[in-house]
């Protein structure tokens, strides 16, 4: 009986950090595109204001 409830809560703790890691990879994803589409506006920006 033991081995079948260490069975379900270590695949439950394995879906569990998949979904994290799922969630967490989405966010920086976000993050990176965020981030290198301001420093792209910001160049044309600055390019555009000083020629």
């Amino acid at each position: 009986m033991f081995r079948v409830v260490d069975g379900f809560k270590n695949m439950f703790l394995d879906l569990f950090s998949m979904g994290k890691g799922f969630l967490y990879g989405f966010v920086m994803i976000g993050l990176l595109i965020v981030i290198v589409t301001t420093l792209i506006y910001g160049m044309i920006l600055l390019y555009n204001l000083l020629f």
